[in-house]
């Protein structure tokens, strides 16, 4: 039997067998996640996907799936690509209202840029970031204390 593989620019999956359950999972979990980070209700939603609540909140609690069409006019209301529904998330609603996409676009920003860094200019940020550390666990120290 061939080794399955779930593959897109932001996840590798090897050796497991992706279910039509997980990847229902998957992207109702991204739906929710980014309704809520930009602050819609379900309502406001599917108002704008013209589709019932009730139909939205299937697809969120992954009951149901969403096809095409209405991961594309979710992709233009989210302004994200399509693909990005497919991610697996490590990270929930953020409270900046940061999504999880901006967040791995971010992400893939930074690597790339450390990457083209010499010895000695990845020194310099990896100092600066140990201080940045350090400066923000003492005033977090200072903040618990009152």
């Amino acid at each position: 039997m061939h080794e399955k593989y779930i593959v897109n620019k932001y996840y590798i999956q090897e050796r497991r067998i992706m279910t039509k359950a997980k990847l229902r999972t998957i992207i109702g979990e991204n739906i929710r996640n980014e309704r809520i980070a930009r602050g819609l209700s379900i309502e406001e939603l599917s108002e704008m996907l013209e589709l019932t609540p009730g139909f939205v909140g299937l697809i969120e609690r992954s009951k149901r799936s969403a096809n095409l069409l209405t991961l594309h006019k979710l992709s233009d209301i989210f302004d994200m690509p399509i693909d990005a529904f497919f991610c697996i998330n490590s990270v929930k609603v953020v409270d900046d209202k940061k999504t999880t996409y901006d967040i791995e676009v971010s992400r893939k920003k930074a690597v790339s840029f450390i990457s083209r860094l010499d010895e000695k200019q990845l020194e310099f940020i990896i100092t600066v970031a140990k201080e940045v550390i350090k400066l923000n666990s003492n005033s977090f120290e200072n903040t618990s204390d009152e």
